[in-house]
């Protein structure tokens, strides 16, 4: 009669390690998305991430500074590990340096600052793997977005609202994509549940630090995402990202196990029932603070949370990077606004490029 091998004896399968790199500027669910099929390739994933100076070598130098998109990868759920100052056009020693069996781009390839393409020397060491991009959303449309709004601001009178170009593409949101970002984990009796609200709009650094301060009161977090007209309504401007891109770029932070699309902006009792929330947090511009005897809040904002503070359920978080927000990153691309003008005119003419050959550059494309 044979003896089993022990644990040690039996071979251990070889973990697979894939690099996949970017600039990362103003993160999208295109990024996102990127990542999340990367991370499907492998079982080790490290993320590469390009500094400003190595950016402005090949176009504008980006919106959100490379401290800031350093920090937001950290806390993205499908980043094993974090590459600082990656080059823009990544090496085979970039592959050796962080172990790396492949890179992943998606179907787009960029150029790099040669002329070259920037993965051909990938490409021709069979360490490339491609996978599909996602359609609709860009960061070029991102600061698309950001130039009106820098305009609105500049000129009220002109413009009320952000109109895109004819011709905009549109995220199409759909219940598999929701699913894929969804971490599908359903709350036990032993979890307790946290409820955090907001917009989210140009999910940043910012964000995933305040998901990551309300995520300590308990073991669940559950993410509440106000949609345009409840924004609006509250007294707000209008979002830049749309409902459904901003709920994915939520479902994309690691702290996250369950958002509410288009979450009522006041709290309500049914809410807190239907959900078992244990506790509300609420960062301290919209949660009541007193300094030295005067409330430092707006009659709005106190109402929202009126019911979780009258039961004792309601906690103060202090807002990480409040000066990070649409209007102060509107006016970091109004301080460039030409650089970022030449920038998006050669951007879409290469995005639509992409979408004329669409059928021929999805040939041999995964998508998982």
């Amino acid at each position: 009669m044979g003896v089993a091998a022990s644990r040690d004896q039996i071979p251990q399968r070889k973990l697979v390690r894939a690099y996949i790199d970017g600039c990362f500027d103003l993160m999208h669910s295109g990024h996102y998305n990127a990542i999340r099929q990367a991370k499907q390739l492998c079982d080790v994933l490290v993320v590469g991430i390009h500094s400003d100076d190595e950016i402005a070598t090949v176009k504008a130098r980006p919106v959100i500074n490379q401290d800031e998109r350093y920090e937001l990868l950290r806390h993205i759920k499908w980043a094993d590990e974090i590459l600082l100052d990656a080059p823009y056009s990544p090496l085979l020693a970039t592959l050796e340096k962080v172990q790396a069996d492949f890179c992943v781009h998606g179907d787009d390839l960029p150029v790099g600052a040669d002329g070259r393409g920037a993965y051909d020397n990938m490409r021709d060491a069979g360490k490339l793997r491609i996978i599909k991009r996602t359609e609709g959303v860009s960061t070029t449309d991102c600061v698309e977005r950001l130039l009106m709004l820098a305009k609105e601001t500049e000129a009220p009178e002109v413009t009320t609202e952000i109109e895109f170009q004819p011709g905009h593409r549109a995220l199409l949101t759909t219940t598999r994509r929701i699913a894929e970002f969804s971490s599908r984990r359903m709350p036990s009796e032993d979890d307790v549940i946290v409820y955090f609200d907001g917009t989210f709009d140009l999910f940043h650094v910012g964000h995933a630090l305040n998901l990551k301060q309300a995520k300590e009161f308990g073991t669940y977090l559950l993410v509440g995402v106000h949609d345009d007209e409840s924004v609006v309504a509250a007294g707000g401007s209008r979002p830049i990202m749309s409902l459904h891109e901003r709920v994915l770029n939520v479902c994309s932070c690691k702290y996250v196990d369950e958002v509410i699309i288009g979450a009522p902006t006041r709290i309500t009792g049914d809410l807190l029932a239907s959900m078992n929330i244990s506790f509300v947090v609420a960062g301290e511009r919209s949660f009541p603070i007193t300094v030295a005897g005067r409330q430092t809040v707006t009659p709005s904002s106190l109402d929202a949370y009126t019911i979780p503070r009258n039961r004792g359920i309601l906690r103060s978080i202090e807002d990480s990077k409040p000066d990070l927000n649409p209007n102060t990153i509107a006016q970091r691309v109004l301080g460039s606004r030409e650089a970022y003008i030449k920038r998006n005119e050669v951007r879409m003419v290469r995005e639509d490029e992409y979408y004329k050959n669409k059928e021929k550059s999805q040939s041999g494309v995964i998508e998982r």
